[in-house]
């Protein structure tokens, strides 16, 4: 039975490592997408979800100025 305990915990660590990996990627995308000029160094993902969320923010607040002009002057 040990060996089977053993088999089962292999492929979950492959798993984790893997989720991680993928994890560490998507940050690095998000990253990227908010600071382009960071290449290696990684924000703390609570500043960069601070982060995204201000450019969030920022982008939508642009969006309503535009929409607000296209209504006043019917472009």
């Amino acid at each position: 039975m040990k060996k089977g305990k053993r088999k089962l915990k292999l492929p979950l660590m492959r798993n984790a490592e893997a989720a991680k990996t993928s994890t560490l990627q998507k940050l690095r995308q998000l990253q990227r997408l908010i600071d382009p000029r960071c290449e290696e160094i990684i924000m703390n993902p609570e500043t960069l979800y601070e982060e995204t969320a201000s450019q969030i923010f920022q982008l939508e607040a642009k969006v309503n100025v535009l929409k607000s002009l296209f209504t006043m002057f019917g472009v």
